[in-house]
């Protein structure tokens, strides 16, 4: 099995591996991979650096950003395809492959489709999801990773397809969303990887996240902890030597200390409750990341190891 490791003794197994442990291959279908986790706790950087990672294991990587984010294109290495889905898009060319290419035309170009959309709850999500699984199956990738959409968005997303098939009873929408549903609920072709940050709010959703994603079905494979602060050393402190520093600096390392406890603890919560790999990456001393920064990430933590 191919491991990639992470700080300490243990390693990360990497979330593009087949529950096997084998690495996926174009040609039986691409592993698709869905980033989930709340907002502002660094998913499309992980999507970056899962992105570098399964580069360097030798795999042709798709990135799918939802409503064009364009950071993805900047942080994601060369020989990457980034490629951008917006609802709107991916209703229009389903459309198109249904046969009705003069209709949907006019309705993108009159703003109608929109409307069609919303009309229909759920069909914007599958779309989406339909055009996904539509890189996946096309033969040109290993693996298709999603940068998806926060979490209550995510989470809606991932049952509108159960959602549809409900009260769809024939028909074109329905063979979609069985489709759909067939690849999102295939261990060996789909699996989330949920992000979080050491903090008790983002974990506490993220937790409630990892409940919605196991209800609807879909695999979970593998944890991240972002922007994990350096401030472990702190804890090594004696009283005695906090004793010699001045009350405000020492008071100041106490709530350091009381914090990186926190985060532990919370980290901690969040291992338990995935019961899959975690990796935790560290903070970097820098307000904008870059591509450059994700590489030296993905070489220190999804650097490959012998098993």
């Amino acid at each position: 099995m191919v491991k990639f490791a992470m700080s300490g003794d243990s390693n990360w197994v990497a979330p593009w591996l087949l529950p096997d442990g084998t690495l996926p291959r174009a040609e039986r279908g691409a592993r698709v991979l869905l980033v989930l986790g709340k907002g502002g706790v660094g998913r499309t950087t992980t999507t970056a650096l899962l992105a570098h990672g399964a580069q360097a294991a030798g795999l042709k990587v798709l990135v799918v950003a939802i409503d064009g984010k364009s950071s993805l294109h900047r942080l994601c290495p060369d020989g990457v395809d980034v490629r951008s889905v917006s609802a709107g898009s991916a209703l229009e060319d389903y459309l198109l492959d249904q046969g009705f290419g003069t209709f949907a035309r006019r309705l993108a170009q009159s703003g109608v489709i929109e409307v069609v959309g919303a009309a229909a709850p759920g069909i914007h999500d599958l779309v989406v999801l339909g055009k996904v699984k539509q890189f996946a199956n096309a033969g040109q990738h290993d693996v298709v990773i999603l940068d998806a959409p926060a979490t209550g968005h995510a989470t809606s997303m991932l049952s509108s397809v159960a959602g549809l098939l409900e009260i769809v009873e024939g028909g074109p929408i329905r063979e979609q969303a069985l489709d759909v549903q067939r690849l999102l609920l295939d261990r060996d072709r789909c699996a989330a990887v949920v992000v979080t940050k050491a903090e008790t709010t983002p974990v506490n959703e993220s937790l409630e996240l990892v409940s919605a994603v196991r209800d609807v079905g879909v695999g979970l494979s593998a944890g991240v902890v972002n922007a994990v602060e350096p401030d472990g050393d702190l804890v090594g402190l004696s009283s005695r030597e906090l004793k010699m520093l001045s009350d405000p600096l020492a008071t100041s390392i106490r709530a350091a200390v009381a914090r990186h406890q926190r985060s532990l603890d919370d980290t901690e919560r969040f291992i338990q409750a995935l019961q899959v790999s975690v990796l935790q990456v560290p903070k970097l001393p820098t307000a904008d990341l870059a591509e450059e920064d994700l590489a030296n990430l993905a070489l220190r933590h999804l650097g490959q190891t012998d098993s």
